[in-house]
């Protein structure tokens, strides 16, 4: 999400493990949507962050898988078909 800071306005980024962090709006890549995998590299330079549209793409479909299981559950007395 983008929130204003006490710098002005940063995207708050979470991590895997569930923590975040904040990040000028600068430093993003252009395109960059919310759900996006980034990876996020300190260097020389200062932050470098790059889109990953194949793992992006890649969560996705496991998610949309994990809530098509949870919503094909079948209700009391009903059957699979599958």
């Amino acid at each position: 999400g983008i929130e204003d800071g006490p710098q002005g306005r940063v995207a708050r980024v979470e991590r895997e493990d569930g923590h975040t962090f904040d990040l000028p709006l600068q430093v993003l890549p252009a395109g960059v949507q919310e759900g996006d995998v980034l990876e996020v590299r300190d260097g020389p330079d200062g932050v470098r962050v790059e889109r990953l549209p194949a793992e992006t793409r890649a969560r996705r479909e496991r998610a949309q898988r994990r809530l098509d299981a949870l919503n094909s559950v079948p209700e009391d007395g009903e059957e699979i078909n599958r």
